[in-house]
């Protein structure tokens, strides 16, 4: 049925009068009058009474007024969801990381995130950079962090944050006092490892090769946190991702981070869908865990 159809009858119904319908419509009498008389032999209902030049709507006309009332409020209610879909998207944000981040900066930057968009969701998967960079580029995450060796293609890449490699050492350990540590500390030293295709952990070796330095590895693991709850724990000392250290509160814990030299840094990126258009909510959430990168406290010197 045609829409405008339901409008001059609307709004002939409001105002009572075909003349006051055509200045309400801002179209001419003779215009509303075709529109109804359309309308009766769409629907083929006698809507109203003539007499003259007067009319007066049938009980069919009350009838069928009430229910284009209630579709013209759906209606409304169909503009205002696309409103806010253009606005703000779904409500509903997917968001893929990397471990160093996603254990307990993502979180953090979630809690920041849904404390001022209480009726939004977010849905947070763990897992590695290149699943992160697939599921960006794929659509299945509206925004990812990895590491910075990700592949770039069909995703937008960003720079997020630069984060130094700490030693971390368990409490009472001879090395929880020291100052800078260098490679060639860690000679025969127990020691966690990050996994041997993490990048950090190949520079690492090729320090340690480069100073005739052999540590006793007594684990590995792909994640900064566990490094730090195995150190923790203290089966041996860990070189981490500062970020992880400082995020997942392991200094209140009394585990302590020192100073790597040389320095092996880690750095993350922010990926993004290509599409240059993307929700409110994501430029928001992305704010928010900025806000919190910038609220980290800096690495030890």
């Amino acid at each position: 049925m045609n829409l405008a159809l339901l409008d001059t009858f609307a709004a002939v119904m409001k105002t009572g009068s075909a003349t006051r319908a055509a200045a309400l419509l801002g179209v001419s009498q003779p215009a509303v009058s075709r529109a109804l008389l359309r309308l009766e032999d769409t629907t083929r209902l006698r809507l109203f009474e003539r007499t003259g030049k007067r009319i007066a709507p049938t009980p069919e006309a009350e009838a069928l007024y009430r229910e284009v009332l209630a579709a013209k409020a759906g209606l409304d209610r169909v503009r205002q969801a696309a409103a806010r879909l253009r606005e703000v998207g779904t409500g509903l944000i997917r968001v893929g990381s990397s471990a160093a981040l996603g254990l307990h900066l993502i979180p953090q930057a979630m809690r920041r995130f849904l404390d001022s968009r209480p009726g939004v969701s977010v849905s947070l998967e763990v897992t590695s950079s290149a699943a992160v960079r697939d599921g960006v580029a794929g659509g299945t995450f509206d925004l990812g962090v990895s590491a910075d060796e990700v592949d770039r293609s069909n995703v937008t890449a960003q720079f997020l944050l630069r984060s130094p490699g700490v030693l971390v050492v368990p409490p009472g350990h001879r090395m929880a006092s020291a100052g800078t540590v260098g490679p060639g500390d860690l000679d025969g030293v127990a020691m966690v490892a990050l996994a041997p295709e993490d990048r950090a952990r190949q520079r690492l070796a090729a320090l340690l090769a480069r100073a005739g330095a052999k540590p006793v590895m007594v684990a590995e693991t792909p994640f900064s946190a566990t490094v730090c709850e195995l150190a923790m724990q203290g089966l041996g000392v860990g070189l981490a991702n500062w970020v992880a250290y400082a995020a997942g509160g392991f200094a209140e814990r009394g585990l302590v981070a020192r100073p790597f030299r040389p320095a092996i840094e880690f750095r993350a990126l922010l990926l993004l869908p290509p599409r240059p258009a993307r929700s409110v909510l994501v430029d928001e959430f992305v704010a928010a865990l900025r806000a919190g990168i910038a609220a980290l406290p800096p690495g030890p010197d």
